[in-house]
């Protein structure tokens, strides 16, 4: 059972006991589920879980950098998809600045649930037992996609942020999606974060083409599938290359109005309505 993560989020680690703690209980763990007796990868903000250290060096830089406040889930300390929570994860309390009790309620990102959704047969890595040596397994095609999603979910979107890229990337496009903005001024948006608002170096693609691709391999895109004006049919399949409706006759091409032209002037035809469908 994993501990409580909620003492990661606090901000003065250096001085909190609740965060001391909380460390002490990561180490455990750590050397616990992976079986390692002298060094474990460092989730410090420094290291960023690339560099091996001992326990006392991993605890002097979680104490001095703090750690990697997205790292909630510890796939690099032992910990596997549908592991159990400890009940103080639901429970855990911070003291706000006026001394009143706030209860913190949220267990996890909704982008990791979602990850674990995406990919619910990934248990963080095949192992097999050989006597007293332990062989790996080289991750499939899938479990390749789910680490490096899962390296996205982690990186924040700049240095110290809360929010890690993927986060911030999908609440955006979640607000363009709702504010039915066009993509033209989503990649603007994304220029004004990148160049005056955050931070340098912020990880935000540089334009909807680009968050499109990232999303895409999350499983989140839709297909597009020409339909009838008047909801007939679909042009699908057996059906995908007809140019009018079976049942009323109708174009499946806009008509300009004055020529009569189906195509635009880049020459292209454009459906007079279109489903997207969702694959769930």
């Amino acid at each position: 059972m994993a501990p409580s993560k909620q003492w990661m989020q606090l901000v003065d680690h250096q001085l909190d006991e609740t965060y001391l703690v909380g460390v002490q209980k990561f180490l455990d763990y750590a050397f616990q589920k992976t079986g390692e007796e002298y060094e474990i990868r460092c989730p410090c903000v420094k290291c960023y879980n690339t560099t091996l250290g001992t326990r006392k060096t991993v605890e002097t830089h979680l104490q001095v950098y703090g750690i990697i406040k997205n790292y909630t889930f510890w796939y690099h300390h032992g910990e596997r998809l549908g592991e159990p929570l400890s009940e103080s994860e639901f429970e855990f309390e911070f003291e706000s600045e006026d001394g009143n009790e706030v209860e913190e309620c949220d267990s996890e990102d909704e982008v990791e649930e979602l990850l674990r959704d995406l990919y619910p047969n990934l248990d963080g890595g095949t192992t097999h037992t050989n006597g007293d040596d332990l062989l790996e397994e080289e991750p499939n095609v899938e479990a390749k996609r789910f680490y490096n999603l899962l390296k996205d979910f982690e990186q924040p979107l700049y240095q110290n942020s809360k929010a890690s890229k993927l986060s911030s990337l999908i609440k955006l496009l979640h607000i363009k999606s709702m504010g039915r903005w066009s993509n033209a001024s989503f990649t603007m948006l994304l220029k004004m974060l990148k160049e005056e608002l955050l931070l340098d170096g912020a990880n935000l693609p540089n334009s909807y083409y680009e968050a499109k691709k990232i999303i895409k391999e999350l499983g989140l895109s839709y297909n597009k599938i020409d339909d009838c004006t008047n909801d007939c049919m679909l042009y699908w399949k057996e059906d995908s290359q007809l140019d009018s409706c079976k049942v009323c006759g109708a174009s499946r091409w806009k008509i300009a109005t004055y020529s009569g032209e189906t195509r635009n002037k880049k020459g292209k035809k454009i459906a007079s309505k279109s489903l997207r469908y969702f694959p769930l």
